[in-house]
Parts: C-alpha cells; structure tokens; sequence
C-alpha cells in the first residue's frame, strides 16, 4: 500500500531539485556562427541568466584550448591567450560577445562558451558550436566538360561539371532542361584534396540516353549548380542544339511535292542539281561513229562511180566494140581527161596538157 505513495513522493523530491538547480545560473543562447567566409571577422555570443547570482567568470575554448577569459574582478577584466587560428578583438569584446578578426583556414573548430557563478555556489553551465570558415571557389562558375554542340536520339550525353578549389568542397548537382537529374544519371567521383591548406575540388558527373522527350524546341539545357551553404552560388548552363536524322530524299521529294500541289512534272527523287545539257558519253560515242560510217559510205560510193566511168571505154575497147583512133573513143578520153584534171586541182595547166597529149 505504502510502495506506490513511497514512488510519488521520491519523484515529486527530484523533480523539487531539478527546478532548484534550473533556477540558478543558466545559458539562454548561444551564437556561433557555422560557416563564415576567410578573412572575415567572426562573432560569437554566450548569453545567460544569473537569476540572482554574481558572475565570477565567463571563459572560451576552441577544440578545448582557452583563448578569451573575463572576469570582473581583473583589471582589465578581459584576457586572451595565444591560439593557432584565433585572433580576439579586444576592443569588440564583452563578457557575452568575442570578436575574432581575420579568419583563417585554421580557425575552424569548436568553440565552447562557459559561464561561472561567484562563491559559495560556483555554478557552472556551458554549451558548444561548430564553426567552418569557408574558403570559396577561386575559379568563378563550375565548368562543364565534354558535351557537344549537337545530339540525335539514341546518343550518349557524357559530361562532367567540376567545382572550383575550395574549403570545404562545394555541393554540385544536375539540371535537365530546369529539372533536377535523376540520381541514377549521376557519376560521383572522389574529392580532389591538393594545396598546403588541401583545398578541395568537387566532380559530378551525369550520362545518359537521349531520347525525344528531353528536346524541347529543338534544343536541350545541361545546367551544373554549385553551392555551399548560403555563403555561394553559382551555376553554369549549355544549350545544345537537337540533330534529328533526316528522311530518306525520295519520301522528302514526295511529301514536298504533295505539300505544294505543284503541277511541275516531276523530277528523279534525291536530285537537287538541274539537269546537264552535255549528252553522255555513250551517246556521243554512237553520233560519232554513224558520221565516220557515213563519210566512209559516201568514199565507197565515189570511188565506185569513177571505176564505172573508166571500165566503160577499156571494156569496150578490149571487147573489139570500139578502135582507138575511133571518134567516139577519143571523145570518152577527152572526157576522162576533164575529169581528171578538175579532180587534181594541184597540177599546172602545162602539166595537165602533157598528161592530155599522151593519153591521146
């Protein structure tokens, strides 16, 4: 009977000195800034509530190392310490705010504020943050490497997008035509680390099938985004063009044909160049030798007419038909001997009479 009274009432005690030790000394916020850009100044806050009680001292650490100590006691009450990375502003600096200036690669770490109360107590309550200091990508926009300037259906997008040197790397990512690619499309490559400071450089890499559907207009978007926090952003975008396969040329002539309702006649299908008005070769061949034919003909048929023409007194005179010194005979030499003398144009009258005179 008396158990489960006994279990309240233990509870009720620890919850009574649970809210004792809360309404003490306690930490309302602290502020310390997660990433901040190199060579900045950075601040950090420690705001509490002594509810009552005098403060003895407020201390920071970074990655357990002090380096800033007030109390209000000292004369002067603020304090630093030498830390790799940690330069206090001392002018900036309070019991709840510590200005560090110019902030490096080696500032980096975690910080944690701590807050004392006087005697008898010396309560004591601390909390902690992680602070990056950033340095950016000393190379601009993230570049985009091995596309091309023209894709068909069926082929192979291989690109890669590569960050500039920072600390820490940049987060980069893929856009199609504005919307994000799918995590299947994407080649994650291992981190670059080179430098004293081991700045890092990012590579992303997206491949995939083209198909129809990612042309749009005609053309295609390939968009890398590089960003780290809210501190940067920068993207890089390629447009390239689609190079649909064409149509075979005869269906082309056809559909273009059909399109216009032309009443042309029609022409060979796949020929764009107009007509040669030199005839082929085999033709030219046929019309030239049905001319040496002819000329050939037309030699046969004279040489044949001047045999007939002196076979007529020869066969006459050796048949007995005709004497020489006949009248009739000498009139068909006289006639042969015209003939010849028109038929060599290049024998002298002189020559010609003699040739005559002989003959008769």
């Amino acid at each position: 009977m008396f158990g489960p009274l006994n279990l309240l009432a233990a509870l009720f005690f620890i919850g009574t000195l649970k809210d004792f030790s809360v309404a003490g000394l306690k930490l309302t916020e602290v502020r310390i800034p997660k990433y901040v850009v190199k060579d900045s100044p950075a601040q950090l806050e420690c705001l509490y509530d002594l509810d009552g009680e005098a403060l003895y001292s407020v201390k920071w650490y970074k990655d357990g190392n002090e380096f800033y100590r007030y109390v209000p006691r000292d004369m002067p009450p603020a304090q630093t310490f030498l830390l790799p990375g940690v330069i206090v502003d001392l002018h900036n600096s309070s019991d709840a705010t510590v200005t560090l200036r110019n902030v490096n690669l080696q500032s980096t770490g975690r910080f944690r504020c701590e807050v004392s109360g006087e005697a008898p107590s010396f309560q004591t309550v601390t909390e902690h943050g992680d602070m990056i200091v950033v340095f950016l990508p000393d190379q601009g926009s993230p570049k985009i490497s091995g596309g091309r300037p023209r894709y068909q259906v069926g082929d192979y997008v291989k690109v890669n997008c590569t960050s500039g040197r920072s600390k820490p790397a940049v987060e980069l990512s893929w856009q199609v035509n504005g919307e994000p690619a799918d995590k299947q499309k994407l080649r994650k490559y291992n981190t670059i680390v080179e430098g004293r400071d081991g700045l890092e450089t990012s590579v992303l890499g997206l491949q995939f099938r083209v198909e129809q559907r990612h042309f749009r207009n005609g053309d295609m978007k390939l968009k890398c985004i590089a960003e780290l926090s809210s501190l940067y952003w920068r993207s890089n975008e390629e447009s390239v063009e689609g190079d649909r396969p064409q149509k075979a040329p005869a269906l082309e002539s056809r559909e273009t044909a059909y399109a216009s309702n032309s009443r042309a006649d029609p022409v060979q299908a796949g020929s764009t160049a107009p007509p040669s008005s030199t005839p082929p070769a085999p033709l030219l061949l046929l019309v030239v030798s049905l001319a040496v034919v002819g000329a050939v003909a037309t030699l046969a048929q004279g040489i044949a007419q001047d045999i007939d023409v002196f076979k007529i007194p020869m066969d006459r005179t050796a048949t007995g038909g005709m004497a020489k010194g006949d009248p009739e005979a000498r009139e068909l030499l006289a006639g042969r001997e015209e003939e010849k003398r028109s038929a060599r144009p290049g024998k002298s009258e002189a020559q010609l009479g003699k040739i005559s005179l002989s003959a008769r």
